[in-house]
């Protein structure tokens, strides 16, 4: 069993031949296409599959995301999206993905995601449930001797230079 410590493997997949663009290769808004897939697997990973989302009318939204383009990535290459969860609370995550190629280990994207837990029936905000916020705390506490990307917390800005 890997260690909790680890980022955590998300998603991989080949680029799909309809993810590339009118420049041969994988379109921007693909790569956001794949992370909310990394995004699904963490919900799997923190017990909140199909099924627990429709037992308990749970699910997460995304309130905010940045990504990152790093690299260009070509069709059929293989990628892979890993974990790092940077922040939470009772109710809401932050996590840090990294999409990397599988191959030659270069990381191609990255996208920082503010996640909300939501009550589906009474359509708001609330505290995860206590199971899934076992899970949470568990990876919370491994995940704070990870170090933090460097980009994490960054904004979008041009830089100017200084007169």
């Amino acid at each position: 069993m890997p260690n909790r410590a680890d980022r955590i493997r998300l998603f991989e997949s080949p680029v799909l031949p309809e993810w590339i663009d009118y420049n041969g290769h994988m379109n921007d808004a693909y790569y956001v296409v794949a992370f909310s897939k990394a995004i699904d697997g963490f919900m799997v990973h923190i017990g909140l599959n199909e099924a627990f989302r429709e037992e308990h009318n749970v699910s997460i939204y995304t309130l905010q995301s940045m990504v990152t383009y790093l690299k260009e990535v070509a069709e059929a290459e293989p990628i892979i999206i890993q974990g790092q969860l940077l922040e939470s609370d009772s109710k809401k995550l932050r996590l840090f993905m990294t999409m990397m190629h599988v191959q030659t280990h270069d990381e191609l994207a990255t996208m920082e995601t503010l996640l909300l837990h939501m009550d589906m029936q009474a359509h708001r905000a609330a505290p995860f449930l206590a199971h899934t916020q076992a899970l949470i705390d568990e990876i919370q506490t491994a995940h704070h001797v990870l170090d933090t990307p460097k980009s994490a917390g960054s904004a979008i800005a041009m830089k100017r230079p200084k007169h």
